[in-house]
């Protein structure tokens, strides 16, 4: 389950049941329409061991933590905390 979050003020997140190991840069970043989900920066998109995983497979769309939407990162590659 990925989350997004800006890298100004809200790095690193601490899931209750989810440990975040890397980040990617959404589409357009900085000007997307993805925000933080604690403030209104632009938000990267958090990554799980297993989406970090799937990313250099050539995943690109990763599910949040509901149905509402999705985020779809870019070609920029994996950052690490």
């Amino acid at each position: 389950m990925a989350l997004s979050r800006c890298l100004e003020q809200h790095a690193s997140p601490q899931g209750r049941s989810h440990t975040y190991q890397a980040y990617v840069l959404p589409v357009g970043y900085p000007d997307t329409a993805l925000v933080c989900g604690n403030c209104d920066r632009s938000g990267a998109i958090w990554l799980t061991l297993a989406e970090a995983d799937a990313y250099p497979r050539g995943e690109r769309v990763f599910e949040g933590p509901n149905a509402f939407t999705k985020m779809r990162a870019g070609d920029g590659g994996l950052q690490s905390l």
